[in-house]
């Protein structure tokens, strides 16, 4: 059968779109979804690339936070003492009583106890003036009674909030007995304590108990002071008692000398007469004598705080990984 010139045109044209259609669904398809999965490709790989570079940004910013924070700790960690038993303990004390001695604090320590290694309480007190306000003053200031508060109060404000509950540290108590030969000596010792420092740094200790202070002399006449006083009022009631019923009671002068409650002493005629020893007219009874040492029982307490290890190498190790 042959075919027309028209016939051969129509075939030609139906091949040719045929051709056309198998081209477009051989390569032209697959090529759309070939850049399809290639721009999809690449949005994912830019989303990883911006997340590696703020994951970097922010571990780089992390460890500066860090760094920051440890020379901040380690600041603050030179103030306490490092963690220690008894017998180290033991070791700064004596350090410290040295130390005294070198700030010209004449002074002997016996009886040294060292307590059992435990926890204390550390917190901040804020001094808070109490001021008077009323109307005319606040007219004078130009402020008024409805303003708001200051950054000054907002920022106290703020620092009692953040500084409300008390850190949990180690604590170590040393307790000893301090004697001296002036009192000044002693009141020294207590300053020692309050600016205690190792290196040019404050270290963290303070008198939790004393100071109570032994004045044997004083102690001594006062005790006789109180048994004379004791001895008249006993006489005194006996007497009035005896009185009341018409009973004899002898003197008070007779009932000292049986007792042998009196002093012989001459007077200006040369006589020889006793005196009752009541101390009562006595103006030097309490004089304290130039042998009268100043004994103090005082315990002070030492803080340690475990210090923060340098984060460099960790911070190093991260990067690493990261890059």
């Amino acid at each position: 059968m042959r075919l027309s010139k028209q016939e051969r045109m129509a075939v030609l044209v139906i091949a040719v779109i045929i051709i056309l259609g198998l081209g477009i669904f051989l390569f032209i398809v697959p090529s759309f979804k070939s850049i399809g999965t290639s721009n999809a490709s690449l949005t994912s790989k830019k989303q990883e690339l911006a997340d590696a570079q703020a994951k970097a940004a922010t571990a780089m910013d992390l460890g500066t936070q860090v760094n920051e924070a440890y020379k901040q700790g380690d600041k603050v960690a030179d103030m306490f003492f490092e963690e220690m038993k008894a017998y180290e303990a033991d070791d700064q004390i004596r350090d410290f009583i040295q130390y005294c001695k070198d700030q010209g604090v004449k002074c002997s320590v016996d009886s040294i106890t060292i307590g059992t290694p435990t926890v204390g309480d550390l917190g901040v007190t804020f001094n808070e003036e109490s001021e008077v306000t009323y109307d005319l003053k606040t007219a004078a200031r130009g402020d008024s009674a409805g303003d708001e508060e200051t950054d000054e109060q907002r920022r106290e404000a703020i620092l009692k909030e953040a500084l409300a509950n008390t850190q949990t540290v180690g604590a170590i108590d040393v307790t000893f007995e301090v004697t001296t030969l002036e009192p000044e000596d002693l009141i020294k010792f207590i300053d020692v304590i309050n600016n205690y420092e190792i290196n040019g740094v404050r270290k963290a200790m303070r008198l939790s108990s004393g100071l109570e202070i032994e004045f044997d002399d004083i102690e001594e006449k006062y005790n006789k002071i109180i048994d004379d006083m004791t001895l008249d009022l006993t006489f005194d009631a006996i007497k009035e008692v005896a009185d009341e019923n018409g009973k004899k009671f002898p003197t008070k002068q007779e009932l000292k000398e049986k007792l042998g409650l009196v002093t012989t002493t001459t007077n200006e005629d040369g006589e020889t007469v006793t005196v009752a020893n009541n101390n009562k007219d006595d103006d030097t009874v309490l004089d304290v004598g130039d042998d009268v040492i100043y004994i103090a029982e005082v315990t002070i307490t030492m803080y340690s705080l475990e210090r923060m290890q340098d984060p460099t190498d960790k911070l190093a190790a991260q990067n690493a990984l990261l890059g």
